[in-house]
């Protein structure tokens, strides 16, 4: 028993350190140095977590990640990233114990989760679209409302946002595909969904909103909708793999 318990820890540990480098030091912003589109996947060790071990695990986990990875930075950079907030934190709690709730809800109606992603990802398919139609005023936003004397080019948020729905369509086969088997990959993407929905689409922009006292909650959102599509499709396809992975380990 003690063993397990320690091979737990561990894994968790494990799981929140590479978190903290994912978070701070491998993502991608766009324009560079700025954060109007950042591309990351630092949450993903967190929703590990919360389905391999329980979103109680998920939980603590999440705050130590997101306090501590606020201090590793300060060290290593010799400033912070910016002013500690705890909307940021609550953001981190959100995707260190929805994943574990979900997986382990008890529902017998069969395909829910199933019928609920393909609501959602068409949802998903038409933000995308909407966002190629309506390039140039995403474009004007950004450069009126938030970032003043910073150039886009439009083509990059076009590969985006193609990228994007591009993996929508494969998530809509990946469901057709596996329509009848167990609901718990169905599950999974049904988190990841709905966390980059209440996470990057509503609390993240709301937090930016409060912390620099701004008008800018609208502004904000056609950026979101660029890359939420894509980043569904990356955390998805990481997802599916590694808890697959993790399981077969019996952590």
């Amino acid at each position: 028993m003690k063993d397990k318990q320690l091979q737990r820890l561990i894994f968790s540990a494990l799981m929140v350190a590479i978190g903290i480098v994912l978070s701070n030091f491998v993502s991608i912003s766009y324009p560079p140095n700025s954060t109007i589109i950042r591309f990351g996947i630092g949450y993903l060790p967190l929703i590990i977590v919360s389905i391999i071990l329980g979103p109680k695990v998920g939980l603590v986990a999440a705050i130590i990640q997101d306090i501590l990875g606020y201090f590793v930075y300060m060290l290593i950079y010799g400033f912070a990233s910016g002013p500690f907030f705890p909307g940021f934190t609550f953001n981190s709690i959100l995707y260190g114990t929805i994943p574990g709730l979900i997986y382990n809800l008890k529902i017998n109606r069969k395909n829910l989760f199933l019928y609920m992603n393909f609501i959602l990802m068409t949802l998903m398919l038409i933000l995308g679209i909407w966002g190629l139609i309506e390039i140039d005023f995403i474009i004007e936003i950004i450069e009126n409302k938030l970032s003043v004397d910073m150039s886009f080019n439009p083509w990059i948020i076009y590969s985006m946002l193609g990228m994007g729905i591009l993996g929508v369509f494969s998530g809509y086969i990946f469901l057709y595909i596996n329509r009848n088997e167990d609901d718990s990959s169905q599950r999974i993407i049904f988190s990841v969904i709905i966390l980059q929905i209440i996470v990057t689409l509503i609390l993240t922009p709301l937090w930016v909103t409060i912390l620099y006292s701004s008008a800018t909650f609208l502004p904000q959102l056609p950026l979101r909708i660029i890359k939420t599509p894509l980043e569904v499709f990356i955390y998805t396809v990481l997802l599916l793999r590694l808890i697959k992975v993790f399981k077969n380990y019996k952590i």
